[in-house]
C-alpha cells in the first residue's frame, strides 16, 4: 500500500523515490510547485510511474477444459475489478468521484496476458469522518492480474487411455457427490430437525415449536425421497457408463458413428483429458506446474521486494496450484502471502502418481508445514470458496474424510463438540442451486466470493463492512440463489405438466402456428420465393408437429414442454437478474422486509402455476370424486406452503475459520461459539441502522431502476433535499422501527 502524500512532488523528490514515497506522472507540472496541490486538468492526484513495483500481483489458474488465451484473466479480473471500483467509490467511506479503479493497460495476447490497474480509495481521515477529506489523504495502490494458462503445455493423452481411466474415476466423483448430496439434502434438515427439538425452554425462537417440527419434518421427508431418487440415476448412469466408456474409441473406427458422435466425445476428451493427465503422466503434471511457478516468478517481479502476491486458482487450476506452492515452492520466496481457492478439486484429483507408488497427499499438512518453515512470516492465508451444489469440490478441504465430514457440518452448526480438523478457511457459498451450473460460475457470485476477494485485494487499510451489515446481504444473497432454484423446479413441473392439460395444446398449436405464418409470410414478401397465398399454408405445414391441434403425442408433448421450459427458465434468470442487481450494485439501500416481500412475488407465481398445473392434471387425468380433489389440493396447498417458504427458513452456512494447529484447539471454547445471528435481530443491531441510515442520506441513485426504487422506497428526491445541508433543511428521514 502506498499513501500519495503529494500530488506535484519537486523534482528533487521525483527523481529519488523511496519505498514510501509516490512518483507521479503528471506531465505539465511547474517547478515551483506546492506540495499538497493537484493536477488542476484533471482535478485528480496523480498516479504512481510505471517503473515503481506495484502493491499487489493477482495470478489466476484456470480448470479443466481446453482455456483461450486470457479467458480465466477476463472471467475473473472484470467482476474483481469491477466490484473494487465499487467499494473505493462508496461514499459512505467518505468517497466521492476521484476514487475507483483505473486500467492503465490491458494486454489480452501477449505471451503472458496481464492487466494492470491503480485504485484510489478514501483514507484514515474520510473513512473516519465519512466524507470527501483532501487529496493527500487518498490510498493509491497498484495492481496487476496475471493469468497461468496450463492448459497448451502438454501433450494429451489419447482417447483410449482417457476412457479406460475415465472408469474408475467416474465412480470415484459420483460416490463423492453422494457424499455431498447426502449432507446437503439429508443431513442438514435432519441436524436443523434435532437442534429446534432440543432447543432449550426460554431459547427465543423465530417460529413455535410445532410449527418448526412440521416444516422440519416434511423438509426431511422431501429432501430424503430427492436424495433416493438421486442417488438411484446415479448409480444407474455410472452403472450403464462402465461398459461404454472402454468402447468408445473403438467404436470411433465406425464411420456411421464417428459423423454423429465426434463432436460430443471431443468436448468430453477436452473437460477430463487434462484430468487424466494429470493423475496419470507425472511429465505432463510437472509441465502444467511450471506454467504456475512462471506466472508467479513474473508477479514477483512486478510487486518487487515489499508486494504481495495473491494465487487465485478454480476448479484443476486449484490442485495444479496448491501442489507447485507448497510441495515445490517456498511461496515466502515469491512472495505469496494469500492463496484463494474456488469449486477446488484438490482433495478429488490429488497430486499426480507415479506407478508403483502410493496415491497419498495431504495439502492440509503441507501448508501447514510450509507456513511453519523458517523465514516464513506471516505465512499464506488460505481461503477455499465450494458451492453446496458443485459436484467437483465436494465440500471442504481437509486430509481425511472424517475431517471433511466435520468441517462441513461446522459451516451449519458450529460449537459441535469434538472439533479438531485442521484447514483452511472455508466459505460454503450459494451460486445458482443447480449441480449441473455451480462449479462454473463463482465468479458471478458478488456477494460471496467476489466481493470478499476484492476487499483481500485492496487490503487490511480498507475499511471493512459491519458485521450486521455482511450477515444481512448473505442471507438475502442465500435466499435469492435458493429461490432461483425453487422457481426452477417448479418451471420443470409446469413445463411437464401444462401441454398435456385439454385445451392447453390446442390452445399451443393455434400460437406456433402463427409464429409459423408469419415466417411463411415474410418468405412470401421477399422476391424469388413462393406467393404469399402459397408460403403461409406450407410453412405450418412444415411445423405440423407443433401446428396441429389434435396432434399431440409424446414427441410434441415433449416439444412444447421444451419451449414452455426454455421461456420459463428465461424470464426466472431475467426476474432473478433485476431483483440481484437492484440490492448489489444500484446503491439504493433496501430495507431486508422490502426486498423479501418483492423477491418472493416471483417465487409465489412459479409455486402457484405448479400447483395449480398439478391440480387440474389430477382432475382431467384421474378423475377422482370430489373429496378426493378436496384432499389433493389440501395436500397440495401444504407442499406449496412448504416450499414457498423453504428459502426463508433454511440453514445458511457460515465461514469456518483456518486452523493450522490442532494442540491448540480448546474444547470449551468451541462449545462456546454463539449461533449465527438471525436475520430479523442483525437488521435491529446499532450497526446495521446507522449504515442504513448513512446510504439514505447520501442517497444518489444513478439510473432509472436506482432512480425507481428510491422514490418507493425512500420518497426520493425529497428525502435528499431533506438531508441536504442547507441552514434551511430538515433532518433527514429516520429509520422505521
Amino acid at each position: 500500500m502506498r499513501i500519495a502524500p503529494s500530488p506535484t512532488p519537486d523534482e528533487s523528490a521525483a527523481t529519488a523515490p523511496s519505498d514510501t514515497d509516490v512518483v507521479t506522472d503528471v506531465t505539465d507540472v511547474t517547478d515551483d510547485a506546492a506540495p499538497g496541490t493537484a493536477d488542476s486538468t484533471t482535478g485528480r492526484q496523480s498516479e504512481a510511474s510505471d517503473d515503481q513495483p506495484f502493491d499487489r500481483a493477482l495470478v489466476v489458474v484456470h480448470g479443466m477444459g481446453n482455456a483461450y488465451r486470457s479467458q480465466i484473466l477476463l472471467e475473473w479480473a472484470e467482476p474483481l475489478l469491477g466490484r473494487m471500483d465499487w467499494l473505493a467509490r462508496d461514499r459512505v467511506i467518505g468517497a466521492d468521484e476521484r476514487h475507483g479503479v483505473d486500467i492503465r493497460t490491458s494486454d489480452l495476447s501477449g505471451d503472458l496476458p496481464m492487466i494492470t490497474a491503480t485504485v484510489r480509495y478514501p483514507g484514515p481521515l474520510a473513512q473516519a469522518a465519512g466524507a470527501p477529506a483532501d487529496e493527500t489523504d487518498d490510498v493509491v495502490q497498484k495492481f496487476a492480474i496475471i493469468e497461468a494458462r496450463w492448459s497448451e503445455s502438454f501433450v494429451p493423452m489419447n482417447r483410449g487411455e482417457i476412457f479406460q481411466w475415465a472408469v474408475v474415476f467416474m465412480w470415484r466423483t459420483i460416490w463423492r457427490v453422494l457424499d455431498l448430496f447426502l449432507g446437503t439434502m439429508v443431513l442438514v434438515p435432519w441436524y436443523t430437525l434435532v437442534q429446534h427439538w432440543t432447543k432449550a425452554p426460554g431459547v427465543p425462537r423465530t417460529l413455535p415449536r410445532g410449527v418448526d417440527l412440521a416444516i422440519d419434518v416434511v423438509r426431511l421427508a422431501v429432501c430424503t425421497v430427492a436424495f433416493a431418487v438421486t442417488w438411484v440415476f446415479l448409480v444407474l448412469l455410472a452403472t450403464v457408463l462402465t461398459p461404454i466408456l472402454p468402447l468408445i474409441s473403438p467404436l470411433l473406427l465406425i464411420p456411421w458413428f464417428k459423423n454423429v458422435a465426434q463432436g460430443v466425445i471431443d468436448g468430453i476428451i477436452e473437460s477430463i483429458g487434462d484430468v487424466a493427465a494429470w493423475k496419470e503422466r507425472p511429465v505432463r503434471a510437472s509441465a502444467m506446474r511450471l506454467v504456475v511457478r512462471d506466472a508467479l516468478a513474473r508477479a514477483k517481479e512486478l510487486v518487487g521486494d515489499d508486494g504481495d502476491v495473491h494465487l487465485f486458482a478454480h476448479s484443476q487450476g486449484a490442485a495444479v496450484a496448491t501442489y507447485a506452492l507448497f510441495e515445490e515452492l517456498k511461496p515466502s520466496e515469491f512472495n505469496v502471502n494469500r492463496l484463494t481457492t474456488v469449486g477446488a478439486a484438490v482433495v478429488l484429483l490429488g497430486r499426480d502418481r507415479w506407478l508403483g507408488r502410493p496415491d497419498e497427499y495431504r495439502p492440509v499438512k503441507k501448508w501447514i508445514d510450509r507456513n511453519a518453515e523458517p523465514g516464513a512470516g506471516d505465512g499464506v492465508q488460505w481461503t477455499n470458496h465450494w458451492a453446496i451444489w458443485d459436484p467437483f469440490s465436494a465440500g471442504p478441504i481437509a486430509d481425511t474424510a472424517p475431517g471433511r465430514r466435520e468441517r462441513w457440518r461446522n459451516a451449519y452448526f458450529p460449537g459441535g463438540s469434538g472439533s479438531t480438523s485442521t484447514g483452511p478457511e472455508e466459505h460454503a457459498v450459494h451460486n445458482t442451486s443447480q449441480p449441473f451450473l455451480d462449479h462454473s460460475v463463482y465468479f458471478q457470485n458478488t456477494i460471496q466470493v467476489v466481493e470478499p476477494t476484492a476487499r483481500q485485494l485492496l487490503g487490511p487499510d480498507f475499511p471493512p463492512a459491519p458485521a450486521a451489515v455482511a450477515l444481512v446481504e448473505n442471507r438475502l444473497s442465500v435466499i435469492d440463489k435458493k429461490s432461483l432454484g425453487v422457481n426452477m423446479l417448479a418451471a420443470v413441473v409446469i413445463a411437464a405438466i401444462l401441454p398435456g392439460l385439454p385445451g392447453v395444446y390446442a390452445a399451443f398449436a393455434t400460437f406456433a402456428s402463427w409464429i409459423a405464418g408469419a415466417i411463411g409470410f415474410m418468405i412470401g414478401v421477399f422476391p424469388g420465393g413462393r406467393d404469399v397465398a402459397e408460403a403461409v399454408p406450407a410453412a405450418i405445414d412444415a411445423a405440423s408437429f407443433v401446428t396441429d391441434p389434435d396432434g399431440l403425442n409424446p414427441w410434441s408433448w415433449l416439444i412444447a414442454s421444451g419451449l414452455v421450459l426454455a421461456v420459463l427458465i428465461w424470464l426466472n434468470q431475467r426476474l432473478s437478474t433485476v431483483t440481484r442487481r437492484s440490492r448489489e450494485w444500484d446503491r439504493c439501500p433496501i430495507e431486508p422486509r422490502h426486498w423479501l416481500v418483492l423477491s418472493s412475488i416471483p417465487r409465489a407465481f412459479y409455486v402457484g402455476g405448479a400447483v395449480v398445473c398439478a391440480w387440474f392434471a389430477i382432475y382431467a387425468w384421474a378423475r377422482p370424486p370430489l373429496e378426493g380433489l378436496i384432499w389433493s389440493a389440501v395436500a397440495l396447498l401444504i407442499v406449496a406452503i412448504f416450499v414457498f417458504v423453504e428459502p426463508l427458513y433454511a440453514p445458511v452456512p457460515i465461514v469456518v475459520a483456518a486452523r493450522t494447529d490442532v494442540a491448540d484447539v480448546d474444547a470449551r471454547a468451541i462449545a462456546a461459539i454463539p449461533a449465527p445471528m438471525k436475520l430479523r435481530d442483525a437488521v435491529r443491531t446499532d450497526a446495521f441502522t446507522k449504515d442504513l441510515a448513512a446510504r439514505r442520506k447520501l442517497l444518489r441513485p444513478q439510473g432509472w431502476r436506482a432512480e425507481r426504487w428510491a422514490r418507493w422506497f425512500h420518497d426520493w428526491p425529497a428525502s435528499a433535499e431533506a438531508a441536504s445541508p442547507s441552514p434551511t433543511s430538515s433532518p433527514g428521514p429516520s429509520l422505521p422501527e
